[in-house]
């Protein structure tokens, strides 16, 4: 027996669906018909092709029926590690080095396999990284003002004279 609602198959004394909880009748009681054109729904070779075609959300990987759909995975989440580092040492440290700890916090949450942690890590170390980097930036360019002013004030003092 199946499912209506999800294809799983069922023992023949099921009252409910052990994937997504509805509640079934059983074919004696319902009088209903194998989609297969059996008088039961047995488990069987023949109906596994069935119950593929009847559930296409179910999970391909049979050794855990309950991972993960694929639709994140590690490789997806970049770790911004280098241009963090880059960042702490060029632009502004202290920045620089809070984006390394959610890097290095972003490899560890996927190396146990959470890649929902390792997404909001990987967005604060990217945060944190364009901060750095726009800090680092101003520095430069608050830098150059001022390297600009006092020549400007110091070729001015010389003209004087």
């Amino acid at each position: 027996m199946f499912c209506p609602k999800c294809g799983n198959p069922l023992p023949a004394n099921a009252r409910f669906c052990s994937l997504c909880g509805v509640a079934v009748r059983s074919n004696a009681s319902s009088g209903l018909e194998s989609p297969l054109g059996a008088s039961s729904f047995e488990t069987s070779d023949a109906s596994d092709a069935y119950n593929k075609s009847a559930n296409p959300y179910a999970s391909s990987s049979a050794s855990d029926p309950y991972a993960p759909s694929g639709w994140l995975d590690s490789a997806d989440v970049p770790d911004y590690l280098i241009w963090n580092v880059l960042s702490s040492l060029f632009c502004c440290t202290p920045i620089g080095i809070a984006g390394i700890i959610f890097s290095i916090q972003t490899n560890s949450a996927k190396t146990r396999g959470d890649f929902e942690a390792a997404a909001r890590h990987s967005s604060t170390a990217k945060t944190l990284l364009i901060v750095g980097l726009v800090v680092g930036g101003l520095q430069v360019l608050l830098s150059l003002a001022y390297v600009a002013l006092a020549t400007a004030v110091e070729v001015g003092s010389l003209g004087a004279l």
